[in-house]
């Protein structure tokens, strides 16, 4: 006779990035155990592999993960982490100016208040010379892990984004898919643009959205008032 298990709850988020929705689970404890570990390991690699796994095993339907929006996925798994641990989480400032170990103040953040910020400014089908333009797609996470774990420099790093992230470039008469394309054949078509096209594609990524959360304090010892944008998962777990 098998044991008796319970019905998991399940709740629905908004993905930003496409407005769909979607429906999900909390995380199990064999998730969390799963979670616990891989921070334990201070491995990059690990932690992504172990995110990616747990969110792709909450959501209630098959997602590509791998190639999800860098930020889609961070708040996904936000609201996974608010109704599996708690949908606070208390976190300390310190004043950028006093040396007193009293200047600082415990905030808590309301996780499920996290929100996508859009610049309205943002978008992805660029125009650059003539009839010839670029659409872009969003970095995953598979991306992002491949330009930390390589040592590129600033340059190098910019690039192997770029070229990462284009999805097709376009004339009137012909579109040209990057996936057909030799990474060779996309360098040459970026290293063939003046600074102001290409700063129209940096733009993409400067604009992009982002899990984004602002904090305003005092400092209790000498009254300052602070600012701070928090940013991605790793200022709030």
């Amino acid at each position: 006779m098998p044991l008796p298990s319970q019905a998991v709850p399940t709740y629905t988020l908004t993905i930003p990035s496409s407005g769909e929705d979607l429906k999900f689970r909390p995380f199990l404890v064999k998730e969390q155990k799963a979670l616990l570990i891989a921070q334990q390991s201070d491995d990059a690699l690990i932690m992504i592999d172990t995110l990616k796994s747990v969110v792709q095993a909450c959501a209630l339907k098959e997602l590509d993960v791998s190639n999800m929006a860098i930020f889609d996925l961070e708040y996904v798994f936000s609201q996974i982490r608010a109704k599996s641990v708690g949908e606070t989480v208390d976190l300390f400032f310190f004043c950028d100016t006093c040396e007193d170990e009293k200047a600082k103040v415990k905030i808590t953040i309301d996780l499920t208040k996290l929100q996508v910020t859009k610049d309205p400014t943002h978008i992805s089908k660029i125009e650059l010379f003539e009839d010839v333009g670029v659409v872009m797609k969003y970095p995953g996470i598979d991306i992002i892990n491949k330009v930390d774990n390589i040592d590129y420099n600033q340059v190098d790093i910019v690039f192997e984004i770029i070229v990462n992230c284009i999805d097709h470039i376009y004339n009137s008469q012909e579109v040209f898919y990057a996936k057909e394309q030799t990474k060779e054949e996309l360098e040459t078509f970026l290293n063939n643009l003046t600074q102001d096209q290409f700063h129209k594609v940096q733009a993409f990524f400067e604009t992009m959205p982002k899990l984004q959360h602002k904090v305003n304090f005092n400092c209790p010892v000498c009254s300052k008032p602070h600012e701070r944008v928090m940013e991605g998962l790793s200022n709030f777990f």
